[in-house]
């Protein structure tokens, strides 16, 4: 899903970097030469960046390695981290689990990395290798394994409150009956029914439909007169971009136009182009990307000049600021790591354990990580389209979900 409209040169990398990854070659990127004479004796920090870039969520996690190889050249163009250069070794697992391991275990025994940024959904199936090999993985605001594993470190809202969010969200706009759709290629997405069939009776609120949905469907039409006959107000569907989009265009075709609900990396500018979607509700872990504040504005110049095709892209949305996201709050553990002339896992770890109510520099609400404690972040930003443009619905502030309303409470 790399877009069409890149300069040449930058186009000619890209489709060395497709035909790497779909080949299963590693890639490393993100490092930057230094004139003759500048050559630093500090060894560069080594991330690995796994994702499932090719599959049934490509349309949406595909921009995750263009987001993290920006933060990487922008970070190198002055200086690096305390003098360390940055390198991103990227590996795509494919959704293929054995796969996924393999790129795990690989990037720490062969890659030697420091840390990993999680864009992969098969994340569970190396969480526990992680674990034992004491490398901090970034990202997983949208996965289970990020509240779950004390290795995990989510750079905003946890997925456990993601729900608890969206029935809040749901309330305030008077919705009272709710559908889900799901992916059946991923088993996380399933797994949003339990949590919201549990969430909503608290909040008075009820889950009329739910059905699963394949990537390859010709359409979803039928799914979606059983969701407008089951009297659902509202409907949430649990899957990439391009998806979403296709469900609001055939629900319409149909005479049926609930308020879409959404509430991770899924959300995208095409979404403008379809009218069913007016009215959309959203929650995200970060601030919103199509916010132009001083908190944004190092993403988006960046993007500028490293990788211009994402955000001209149909899917630019919440995942390039969740991407970016990780690697701020990256950049600021390692600046408080008091780092060595080789940098370790356990130095980037305790940068992390530094870091008391960090903002990321306005991309988040406050979040702190406590030793051996996995993350618990409450704490999430409205979002939503009025008049066929997107707006925040709270002023640009975030708000906190009661505990109450915690898958796992």
């Amino acid at each position: 899903m790399r877009v069409a409209a890149m300069r040449n040169g930058l186009l000619g990398g890209r489709i060395l970097c497709a035909m790497a990854l779909a080949a299963g070659l590693t890639l490393v990127t993100g490092a930057v030469s230094q004139p003759a004479g500048a050559a630093s004796s500090k060894a560069p920090l080594v991330i690995g960046d796994l994702c499932s870039c090719t599959g049934p969520e490509a349309s949406t996690i595909s921009q995750t390695t263009d987001v993290v190889n920006a933060w990487a050249s922008s970070v190198n163009a002055k200086g690096g981290i305390d003098g360390h250069k940055v390198q991103i070794v990227v590996k795509d697992d494919g959704y293929n689990p054995s796969t996924s391991q393999a790129d795990a275990e690989a990037l720490v025994q062969q890659n030697h990395v420091i840390a990993i940024f999680d864009n992969s959904d098969e994340d569970t199936v190396w969480a526990s290798y992680i674990k034992t090999q004491k490398v901090p993985v970034f990202g997983a605001t949208e996965a289970n394994t990020g509240y779950q594993n004390p290795d995990f470190f989510p750079p905003g809202g946890t997925i456990n409150y993601d729900g608890g969010a969206n029935a809040v969200e749901a309330k305030k706009a008077g919705i009272k009956t709710e559908a889900i759709l799901y992916c059946v290629e991923v088993a996380i997405c399933q797994q949003s029914v339990g949590t919201t069939r549990t969430l909503l009776p608290k909040l008075g609120l009820k889950l009329v439909f739910s059905a699963g949905i394949g990537f390859a469907a010709p359409n979803y039409s039928a799914q979606c007169l059983a969701a407008k006959q089951s009297g659902a107000q509202a409907i949430s569907v649990a899957d990439a971009s391009a998806i979403v989009t296709k469900v609001a265009q055939n629900c319409a075709t149909q005479g049926y136009s609930p308020i879409e609900l959404s509430g991770d990396g899924s959300v995208a500018i095409a979404w403008l182009g379809v009218p069913s979607m007016n009215g959309n509700l959203d929650v995200q872990a970060d601030i919103p990307w199509f916010v132009h504040n001083a908190a944004t504005k190092p993403m988006y110049d960046a993007l500028a000049k490293y990788a211009p095709g994402v955000t001209t892209g149909p899917n630019f949305g919440e995942v390039v600021v969740q991407s970016w996201a990780a690697g701020v709050l990256f950049q600021l553990a390692a600046g408080a790591a008091n780092l060595s002339a080789n940098p370790t896992p356990a130095q980037i770890i305790r940068g992390l354990y530094a870091l008391k109510g960090t903002t990321l520099d306005g991309l988040t609400a406050p979040i702190t990580f406590h030793k051996g404690q996995p993350a618990d972040n409450p704490c999430f930003f409205d979002m939503g389209i009025k008049n066929g443009k997107f707006v925040t619905l709270n002023g640009d502030k975030p708000y906190c979900v009661p505990k109450r309303l915690a898958t796992n409470a």
